[in-house]
C-alpha cells in the first residue's frame, strides 16, 4: 500500500539508473517507487495522501556531516556575539545581558571574532573586566578554539598568573599577568569550573536545534564530540520518539578511551564513530603547522594528542568496530593524521575503515592523494573557506595557500568529500554550504569569481557531498543518500530549482518541506503536515 505520493514536482534522485523524475511514492519508511506522474500516482489506493508539490524540487535528505548539535540549541540561550564589529560591541552586548541577571550568576557568550574588527589583535579582559565585574563571564571565540574570561571568572576557577599553558593549549599572559584568553586545552581551566547542566537541560538543547535544523532541510546530522550525558540524552530522544531527524554520533576521545564501547543503533540514533581532535583552528592559531605563520612568526599551532594516544584510540577504534574521524586543520596535524591511520590499519588491517580527516584544511602538497591511497574520507565545511579566506592568505603565505581548503585536488586524486557546516561555528543552513561549495565567494558575491576559483566544486558534486557522499561517510550509502525504490524516504522539499537557479538565488532558496524515514518533520505546505 502507497502512503504518500508527491507528484509534479522537479525530482532529483542522484540515482544514475534514473537521475531525474516528476513524482515518487512512499510506502511506510521507504522510497516505493520513483518516475513520471502517470505511473506513480497508478499506485495509489483510496488511502494515499497525494500531494501537488507545484514545480517545488525534492532532493534526497540533505546531511550535515560534521556540526555540535547540543551546541546549537546552547548558543540560542548565550550572549550572541556573531555580529559584533569591536571588542567595545561585545563588551556592550555582555553588559546589556548582566543587567537582567542576579549578581554572581555566570554570563556566557559565542561567536566573537577579531578579524572582523577594525583592530585583528586578540582581545584582553580588562574592559570586560571593567564593564561587568559582579559576573563571571566567559565568552568562546567563534571557531569555539579559545575563549575570553573577565577577573570574576577566572577567580571563579581558581586561575591565576601562575597557571601554566597545557599540552595542547595556551594560557596568554602579557608581562606575566593574564590576559583572559584561553586556547585551546587552556579552555578546560575555566570550563571544567562552570556549571554543569542537567540531562533536562541537554534534552532541551537538543530540541531546540532539531527543530533548526528540521526548518533548513536537514535530515541527519552527524554530531561531533559526544560526551556520555549526550549519548544518554539522545539515546533517550529516540526511544521516547521525541527525536525527528537521524544523528549519527562520534564519541568524544576521552569518553571512548574510558570505557568499553561497541557500535551503538536506537531508531534514528546511531552512534560508532570516535572523534579525535589533533590540532586547534586556524582563526585562533592554534591550527598545527610545520612552520610560523607568516602574520605571526613566533607561532605555529600545536597538537592536541600526542603520537601514542593518537596510535592507542585508533587500534582501539578499528578493533572494536568504530570509525575514526580526526580534527586536523592544519598541515603538521594532517600529516600526523595520515601517519597514524596508516600505521593503524598495518596493524589492525580494516579492508572497509572509511577513516575521515575532519576539516582537512591546510594539507601539504605530497599528502593529498594520501586520503585516496589509504581510503580516507576529507569531512569538509564549504563556508570555512568563505569565512577563513578573509584571513588565511595572510596566516598562509602565498606557498601554502595551494593546499587550502583544496577540494579540486582532492577529487582529482580520487578522495570522496562529505560536507558539513560546523555548525553553531557557522550557519547550519545546508543550501548556504552548497553555495560556498560552487563559488567560494561570501554573500555578497565577493571576491568576483570565487576565492582560488580552480578548487570549487561542480552543482552536483556539491549537492552529493552533502547527500550521498555523507551517506557513504556514515556507512549509510546502501538505504540513504539517493531517491530510489527501497531506499529510506528522508527529503528535502526547496521552494526552487536548486540545480538551475542562479548561484545568487541560493542564498534565499528555502525548505518548504523535510521528511525523514517516511515521516514529515516539518512542512509550510498546508496539504504536507
Amino acid at each position: 500500500m502507497t502512503d504518500l505520493i508527491l507528484h509534479n514536482a522537479n525530482v532529483y534522485t542522484l540515482d544514475g539508473a534514473r537521475p531525474h523524475a516528476s513524482a515518487l511514492a512512499v510506502r511506510g519508511e521507504v522510497i516505493a517507487h520513483v518516475g513520471d506522474d502517470e505511473e506513480v500516482l497508478a499506485s495509489a489506493t483510496p488511502n494515499t495522501a497525494i500531494v501537488d508539490l507545484k514545480g517545488a524540487t525534492v532532493l534526497p535528505g540533505l546531511v550535515d556531516a560534521h556540526c555540535h548539535l547540543r551546541n546549537l540549541g546552547r548558543v540560542q540561550e548565550m550572549v550572541q556575539l556573531y555580529e559584533a564589529r569591536s571588542v567595545d560591541e561585545v563588551v556592550e552586548l555582555v553588559r546589556e545581558r548582566s543587567r537582567d541577571l542576579p549578581k554572581g550568576e555566570w554570563i556566557v557568550g559565542r561567536g566573537w571574532d577579531q578579524e572582523l574588527w577594525a583592530d585583528r589583535s586578540m582581545p584582553s579582559h580588562q574592559l570586560l573586566t571593567s564593564a561587568v565585574p559582579d559576573h563571571p563571564v566567559w565568552l568562546v571565540r567563534v571557531d569555539a578554539h579559545a575563549g575570553l574570561a573577565n577577573a570574576a571568572a577566572m577567580r571563579a576557577a581558581g586561575v591565576d598568573a601562575a597557571a601554566a599553558s597545557p599540552d595542547g593549549g595556551l594560557v596568554v599572559k602579557e608581562g606575566g599577568r593574564l590576559t583572559g584568553l584561553f586556547v585551546d586545552d587552556a579552555m578546560q581551566l575555566i570550563e571544567s569550573r562552570m556549571p554543569s547542566p542537567d540531562a533536562d537541560k541537554v534534552i532541551q538543547w537538543y530540541l531546540k536545534a532539531q527543530e533548526i535544523c528540521l526548518s533548513l532541510g536537514l535530515t541527519e546530522v552527524h554530531e561531533a564530540g559526544l560526551s556520555q550525558k549526550q549519548v544518554d540524552a539522545l539515546t533517550a530522544l529516540s526511544q521516547q520518539g521525541e527525536l525527528k531527524m537521524r544523528v549519527y554520533g562520534m564519541l568524544d576521545q576521552s569518553v571512548f578511551d574510558a570505557g568499553d564501547f561497541f557500535p551503538l543503533a536506537e531508531g534514528l540514533f546511531t552512534c560508532r564513530s570516535v572523534k579525535i581532535v589533533a590540532d586547534g583552528a586556524l582563526g585562533s592559531r592554534g591550527a598545527a603547522m610545520f612552520e610560523p605563520f607568516c602574520d605571526s612568526p613566533n607561532e605555529k599551532g600545536f597538537m592536541r594528542v600526542t603520537r601514542d594516544a593518537l596510535h592507542s584510540t585508533i587500534t582501539k577504534a578499528f578493533s572494536n568496530g568504530f570509525q575514526v574521524n580526526t580534527h586536523a586543520i592544519g598541515d603538521r596535524a594532517n600529516r600526523a593524521t595520515l601517519d597514524a591511520i596508516e600505521a593503524g590499519l598495518a596493524e589492525v588491517p580494516v579492508p572497509d575503515h572509511r577513516s575521515r580527516v575532519e576539516h582537512a584544511q591546510i594539507i601539504a602538497l605530497e599528502d593529498i592523494p594520501r586520503f585516496a591511497e589509504l581510503g580516507v574520507i576529507a569531512s569538509i565545511q564549504p563556508t570555512h573557506c568563505t569565512s577563513d579566506m578573509k584571513m588565511a592568505e595572510a596566516r598562509l603565505g602565498p606557498e601554502r595557500i595551494a593546499g587550502a581548503y583544496p577540494w579540486r585536488k582532492l577529487i582529482a586524486a580520487g578522495a570522496r568529500i562529505a560536507s558539513g557546516s560546523d555548525f553553531p561555528v557557522e550557519d547550519p543552513n545546508p543550501l548556504w554550504g552548497i553555495y560556498a561549495a560552487v563559488t567560494r565567494q561570501d554573500h555578497h558575491g565577493e571576491p568576483a569569481g570565487g576565492w582560488y576559483p580552480e578548487e570549487r566544486m561542480t552543482m552536483d558534486e556539491a549537492i552529493r557531498s552533502f547527500t550521498a557522499d555523507a551517506a557513504y561517510a556514515a556507512f549509510e550509502e546502501r538505504h540513504k543518500g539517493t531517491l530510489a525504490p527501497g531506499m529510506s524516504a528522508d527529503l528535502t522539499i526547496v521552494d526552487r530549482d536548486v540545480l538551475a537557479l542562479p548561484r545568487t538565488e541560493l542564498l534565499s532558496a528555502s525548505v518548504v518541506a523535510t521528511v525523514v524515514a517516511g515521516e514529515v518533520a516539518y512542512s509550510r505546505l498546508p496539504a504536507l503536515s
